[in-house]
């Protein structure tokens, strides 16, 4: 049975790209950066049985901005500098590749040394839908009959590059989001915002979103530009991903940490509430200092294994790794009740 390599030789090919094998995220072969199609052929049929390749960027005409992080923010923020593309590709490992028409860039690792983000103007990338670490490189947005027109990057994140406007393709699956918005000049920003604030709780990740308000802005009357588009984009998801987006839910309150210390009444509501505003944005598990929260809480050291189970049994409290005692204490995580759901 032929391998993913052997499969897809052909198609990269026929979209004007070379590949060749690559094994443990290194070429297989010598002289990769220079090999044409006919040698690529050659290869395919060598090396029939690899499931991972890659190609040379100079010579494919393509740069990628390779961002190492399955951050969508970053992402997202890598999209508003470079520009919007039609083509986003999730690697093996989850992180996020950005592929752009050649414009001269050289290949320069960490450009910026505050972000995980190469610019891959020379050199190789792995190309999907190679195996990778963990699951297959894949095509997260647009795919092979894209490339044709990939546009170039913006000359400058502060620029409005004359030479990428990108418009979503006709063919995308993501509809716009219902609902009317104002699309008069002033208050453009403020509606697409708005609009993906909403839409985000719909959104797997930030590509659907994006995705989608580049079709809304399209019926503003003078559209926003794609870098003014992709920076609402970055802030509602930054909002979405931090649990901070409250447009178009539920009614919520807020309460601060001394009002829950003062509050009055059911231990069990006031002891959520404290373990909600201590630990809603963690991901890892936590322990409960039972003496020091029933000190603050008002409630006695005995009781408090008692209001803790009732979280559980509740639904609100989830208890991941049972501790056997001093210097192993119990671990726990936050949940949302089944009754939240209906």
């Amino acid at each position: 049975m032929a391998g993913i390599f052997a499969e897809w030789q052909p198609r990269y090919a026929e979209a004007g790209i070379s590949t060749f094998p690559v094994r443990d995220k290194r070429p297989a072969v010598k002289g990769y950066l220079k090999l044409g199609s006919k040698v690529s052929g050659q290869l395919a049929l060598r090396f029939n049985t690899a499931d991972s390749f890659g190609f040379a960027c100079r010579r494919s005409r393509l740069t990628i901005v390779d961002i190492d992080s399955n951050d969508e923010r970053l992402l997202a923020d890598a999209l508003s500098e470079h520009g919007p593309t039609p083509i986003i590709v999730c690697s093996g490992s989850g992180n996020w590749q950005a592929w752009y028409r050649h414009g001269g860039e050289k290949r320069r690792v960490r450009p910026d040394p505050s972000k995980p983000i190469d610019l891959l103007g020379d050199g190789f990338v792995v190309a999907p839908p190679s195996l990778g670490s963990r699951t297959p490189y894949q095509f997260i947005q647009g795919g092979l009959d894209d490339i044709a027109d990939l546009p170039m990057r913006s000359a400058s994140p502060h620029t409005n590059s004359v030479y990428n406007r990108y418009t979503p393709p006709s063919s995308s699956p993501l509809l716009p989001t219902g609902g009317n918005f104002s699309g008069e000049i002033g208050t453009r920003n403020d509606s697409l915002w708005r609009a993906a604030m909403v839409s985000a709780r719909e959104c797997a990740d930030v590509v659907q979103l994006m995705d989608r308000m580049m079709i809304l802005n399209r019926e503003f009357p003078e559209p926003l530009s794609a870098e003014e588009v992709l920076k609402v984009v970055a802030s509602a998801w930054d909002y979405q991903v931090n649990g901070r987006n409250w447009v178009g839910g539920e009614s919520r309150a807020s309460i601060s940490r001394d009002e829950i210390l003062s509050f009055p009444g059911d231990h069990t509501m006031r002891l959520w509430l404290f373990l909600k505003q201590s630990h809603s944005r963690r991901t890892e598990a936590f322990a409960i200092d039972q003496n020091k929260v029933g000190d603050m809480l008002g409630i006695r050291q005995q009781h408090m294994h008692r209001y803790i189970n009732k979280l559980i049994k509740c639904g609100y409290l989830v208890r991941v790794h049972r501790g056997r005692g001093k210097g192993d204490p119990h671990l726990y995580k936050l949940a949302i009740p089944d009754a939240a759901n209906d």
